[in-house]
């Protein structure tokens, strides 16, 4: 006997086999729970869902799926070698096996089948299984005490304990007649690891070796069996053994049989809960009654207690009440008496400001003056030319009736002018008429010449005036660039300063400041000493506002500020100062959805804050970054707002000042006046990094608009240098046209001399001297007619600009009327307030009277009160120690209460007959036992729904194995059936437990199939070989054992199911083949794709 394997062969591209959906189970699984066992479940359906499947997972199917593919051996769980002695025939017998395919090849007898007998029992088989010997002993060579089997297990990458066995397992087992039986789980040096079965069991486990499924290792009686004579259900329960499915059922029933016998145990305990209920709620019925009348008593004497310490708390209450009362009276008094400090104050306040309000008014009322006065001078010259103007449209019209009058005389005489030429023609045969043909001629060219000369002077007139204008923009841009320049080395010097750490220098606020303070901290003052500058007191928290409120505020951030007006006129000599008046004010601020220029700033200073105020608004005046929607605000009026600011996106640092009121678009600027941005260091307190950065942006900004005014004033220069070009193009041409007209007139005199001294020629003369005439008449007339329109357009322009003089002295005078009326009623309003004041004044003494007579009748009032408590708490302690009374608990509620537990407790003494004793103890006992059933059976319950919920989802998932594994095996049967030109086909009958192969060759036109009965012997083996290895495909251990699959096969069926076997095994990735055949295994009659064996 020996053994033969094919070599393994590698072949490229990705294995191909049935694969299944990322999720399906799922999908499966998230149907409609079933239940009870698997013979109760509805199998209704299944053969069409596998069916299904079946169609769907064949069309995924490669074309050949018996296609070489590339195969690698399993990192563990195959045979590496089998070691016998004394084992059945074999003394000593030692067979090495390959990671593939294997042959072991031999005679009938020489004991080929040893060999996997020993497989099955040296993995821990019975030896029942083998079907070969009733027990152990009966394996042992005759003639011999002891028997050993060994097997070696392949055991590489993540193998089983791989840091203790090694690459290699070997496990060994050793009999003797004795009927001593012993396993041994060495490492592949020998060293023995473990003499426990259990370790032996943990390695098939982990292997999945499955030793005791037929399907495995498949013996000759076995593989005679299912080869020659199986019945449709034998290979069904093959199919099932082999793929484990019957054990995993087996394990399911017996969870089910105990499901049903938790279900008993529930039934039983039901009864016996209901009847221990009720025994509890009768004890528990007695006991609370006992309960209730001892809370009774106890609640009748708490009660009693509360009842004569209510009546102290109440009195109390009275008590603190009246005190409260009092104290709220002495702060009403308090309040009063500050309510009166503020009355005088602003008494005071508002005498100051009706006297500020009345000076204001007679300064505006004498600022008018000047203006009217102004207005009624331009009235009386816009009269002046109003007149001029009706007497040049006289003399205008006047000269028109002129030059109709004289263009009538031209025609009349140039009509007999050409009848005389007409005469004259008809008698010299047209000599003379030639003459005056080409005078006329050239008195065309002339009127020509003095046309485009006329032409040429208005253009010049034109181009004159238009250059004078661009004379003055020129100027105006140079002044623009000078302006950009100034600002640009302004910032330049501050961006220096502050880097150079000169941040704190006083200069910035005026050049003697530092003097000044030297000299206000050594002088004595009336009150206290003056403050500033106050920009070192302001801090602004944005700075992006920085130059704009640093241009509004430019006085004040500068200046000091005196605390007597006496002070005031000391320090004004030497530097700006404001008055803090002593007087408080109340502030009115907008919403705070507003940002004011007062919360825009960090004043902790309150005289800086008040002078703020006082002189800039900055309480009333809001900052809106965008112009548009800070025009809108300020259409809508919002209350306690009075000014605006907005930033002008156009130029860096400057803004806008919006008035309050509606701004017309088509009206001029209206409201809204430009602010120039502050280009000066700051004088407000800011971050020094931020200041730096900030002027460096502004000194990039004022860069790019010093670029832009500088290209504007280029090219007015280029069109001042072209206008120059223009005038001296003009006094050429004027030149020009100044000689051609002499000529013209030189060759006009020639002709005429000429015909002069023809005597025919003279009345033809006369005419033409007439005409001459007749036109310079009209000349003269034109000429008037164009001075009086040059005058009429000259008074025009006059008057248009004393029209506009005089709109804008209306303007004014009209602002500064609404100015005055605004002070008017700023001073009426002064006016009210301080006889509001003094009414408010007079109110407050007279609440002050009243609330001092109240607070004495509640002094009375409380002295009572104390006395009468006194007595109350004497009382009450010989009750008890005190008790708090809930707030809504009164003295009233107390004794209604009493009234009611005294009847309630005497009807229920009357009711109770046991001791408390006994009824509390037979309380708790019976209390105990049903609360212990009852969690019992809680606990039964949960136990009961888990495995119901666990049997239900394996029993799901049970059924979704198997038809795929089902659904799998068939396409394998299919497909291998094919290699002979079979169109074989496997059919499940799961609810009656069959399984049927139906084979037709390809080449029959017939619709019917043939079962395996109706094949010869060869062909009926070829299938059983076939149906072998598609379930061979579905199974999970390493490694396939198969005795004599070839016994009933012809030479032709045995070749090519030995090609079909070998196949097979290189597809089965990871998977080892042992075949046991008494036949030659060359490759003789083997399909040419297999290996030699």
């Amino acid at each position: 006997m020996s053994t033969k394997r094919p070599r393994p062969r590698h072949q490229s591209g990705e294995n191909q086999g049935l694969t299944q959906s990322e999720g399906e189970y799922s999908h499966q699984t998230a149907k409609k729970r079933k239940t009870a066992s698997l013979n109760a479940l509805d199998e209704e359906g299944v053969d069409s869902d596998e069916d299904a499947l079946y169609l769907e997972q064949s069309q995924r199917l490669p074309v050949n799926l018996l296609a070489a593919k590339g195969n690698e051996p399993a990192d563990y769980g195959t045979i590496e070698l089998i070691k016998l002695e004394n084992f059945m025939c074999h003394s000593c017998l030692e067979i090495k096996f390959g990671p593939f395919m294997n042959f072991v090849v031999g005679q009938n007898g020489s004991g080929k089948s040893a060999v996997l007998t020993a497989l099955t029992l040296c993995l821990g088989a019975k030896a029942t299984v083998t079907n070969r010997g009733g027990n152990i002993k009966s394996f042992i060579k005759e003639g011999e005490h002891t028997a050993v089997v060994e097997v070696h297990l392949r055991n590489r990458g993540d193998g089983f304990k791989k840091n203790i066995y090694g690459e290699t397992i070997v496990v060994q087992r050793t009999f003797n007649r004795d009927g001593v039986n012993s396993y041994k789980t060495k490492a592949k040096n020998g060293k023995t690891i473990s003499t426990a079965k259990k370790e032996l069991s943990d390695i098939i486990d982990y292997m999945s070796l499955q030793v005791d499924n037929p399907m495995t290792v498949l013996s000759q009686d076995l593989a005679r069996q299912f080869l020659s004579n199986s019945t449709d259900e034998d290979k069904y329960k093959f199919f099932m053994k082999g793929v484990q499915l019957d054990d995993l059922y087996a394990l399911y029933q017996t969870m089910k049989s105990q499901q049903s016998t938790i279900e008993n145990v529930l039934e039983s305990k039901a009864e016996d809960i209901r009847e221990l209920k009720e025994e509890k709620e009768a004890a528990e019925k007695k006991f609370r009654l006992l309960k209730q009348t001892e809370d009774l008593r106890n609640t009748l004497q708490e009660l009693l207690l509360r009842h004569a310490w209510a009546q102290v708390s109440e009195s109390e209450a009275v008590g603190e009440a009246v005190k409260e009362e009092i104290a709220g009276s002495e702060d009403t008094r308090k309040t009063l008496d500050n309510e009166l400090e503020k009355a005088n104050a602003a008494i005071n306040e508002w005498d100051s400001k009706v006297a500020e309000a009345r000076a204001a008014v007679e300064s505006s009322s004498d600022r008018n003056n000047p203006l009217k006065e102004e207005k009624k001078e331009i009235e009386e010259r816009l009269n002046k030319q109003s007149q001029k103007l009706t007497k040049v449209q006289q003399e205008e019209r006047t000269v028109h009736q002129h030059m109709k009058q004289a263009q009538t005389k031209i025609d009349r005489a140039k009509r007999e002018v050409e009848a005389e030429k007409q005469r004259l023609s008809d008698i010299d045969d047209g000599k003379n008429a030639s003459m005056v043909a080409e005078k006329e001629k050239l008195s065309i060219d002339k009127l020509r010449i003095e046309r485009e000369q006329a032409e040429l002077d208005s253009q010049y007139e034109t181009e004159k005036s238009e250059s004078t204008n661009r004379q003055m923009n020129l100027q105006q841009a140079a002044e623009a660039v000078s302006r950009k320049e100034r600002d640009i080395q302004a910032a330049k010097a501050t961006l220096r300063m502050l880097e150079s750490g000169q941040s704190n220098n006083l200069n910035v606020y005026g050049e003697n400041t530092a003097p000044l303070l030297k000299a206000i901290s050594r002088e004595k003052w009336i009150s206290k000493a003056p403050i500033g500058p106050i920009g070192l007191l302001i801090k602004l928290k944005n700075k992006d506002w920085s130059q704009i409120l640093e241009k509004q505020l430019n006085r004040l951030l500068s200046g000091f500020i005196a605390f007597t007006l006496e002070d005031k006129d000391r320090l004004m000599g030497n530097h700006t100062v404001f008055y803090s008046s002593p007087n408080s004010f109340q502030l009115k601020e907008p919403a705070e959805e507003y940002l004011t220029v007062l919360r825009a700033l960090d004043v902790t200073n309150e005289e800086v804050r008040k002078t703020l105020i006082t002189i800039h608004n900055v309480e009333q005046t809001i900052l809106v970054e965008d112009h548009v929607e800070a025009r809108r605000i300020m259409e809508r009026g919002p209350e306690n707002v009075r000014f605006c600011y907005s930033i002008n996106k156009q130029k860096r640092g400057n803004g806008f000042s919006v008035k309050m009121g509606l701004v017309h678009p088509f009206q001029g600027s209206g409201g809204v006046d430009p602010i120039v941005g502050w280009v000066g260091p700051n004088r407000m307190v800011t971050d020094v990094e931020e200041q730096i950065k900030s002027i460096k942006e502004n000194i990039v900004a004022f860069d790019l608009e010093l670029k832009a005014i500088q290209e504007k004033y280029y090219a007015l220069e280029q069109a001042a240098n072209s206008s120059e070009t223009l005038a001296r193009d003009y006094t050429r041409n004027k030149q020009l046209f100044k000689t051609e007209l002499q000529r013209i007139d030189d060759q006009i005199e020639d002709i005429t001399h000429k015909l002069e001294q023809d005597n025919t020629n003279r009345e033809l003369i006369k005419l033409e001297k007439a005409v001459e005439a007749h036109e310079e008449s009209y000349e003269t007339y034109a000429e008037q007619f164009r001075d009086n329109a040059n005058e009429k357009e000259r008074i025009s322009e006059v008057r248009n600009e004393l029209e506009a003089q005089l709109e804008n002295i209306k303007n004014k005078i009209n602002e500064s009327e609404a100015q005055s009326d605004t002070l008017q009623t700023a001073h009426n309003y002064a006016i009210q307030q301080r006889e509001k004041a003094v009414l408010s004044n007079s109110n407050t003494i007279q609440k002050i009277e009243a609330q001092e007579t109240k607070i004495e009748e509640l002094k009375a009032a409380a002295r009572t009160s104390e006395d009468s408590l006194t007595k109350m708490i004497s009382h009450a302690e010989e009750v008890g120690s005190r008790v708090v009374i809930p707030a809504r608990e009164t003295t009233k509620k107390i004794e209604a209460r009493l009234e009611q537990l005294n009847a309630e407790l005497e009807k229920k003494d009357a009711s109770i007959g046991a001791s408390t004793e006994q009824i509390a103890k037979d309380f708790v006992d019976k209390t105990e036992k049903y609360n212990d059933a009852r969690n019992e059976v809680s606990d039964l319950e949960l136990i009961h729904k888990a495995f119901d919920q666990a049997f239900e989802e394996r029993m799901e998932r049970w059924h979704y194995f198997r038809k795929h594994i089902s659904v799998t095996s068939r396409l394998q049967f299919h497909y291998l059936m094919s290699e002979r030109e079979f169109d074989g086909q496997l059919k499940f009958d799961h609810i009656r437990g069959i399984l049927q192969l139906k084979v037709q060759p390809s080449q029959q036109a017939t619709d019917t199939q043939r079962n395996a009965k109706t094949l010869s012997g060869g062909e009926k083996s070829f299938s059983q070989i076939c149906l072998l290895l598609a379930l061979w495909e579905a199974m999970g251990s390493p490694f396939r054992c198969l005795d004599e699959f070839d016994v009933f096969m012809d030479a032709v069926n045995r070749g090519v199911s030995m090609g079909l076997i070998i196949k097979a095994a290189r597809n089965s990735v990871g998977k080892q083949f042992i075949l046991i055949t008494p036949q030659d295994v060359s490759t003789k009659g083997i399909d040419e794709t297999a290996d030699n064996a």
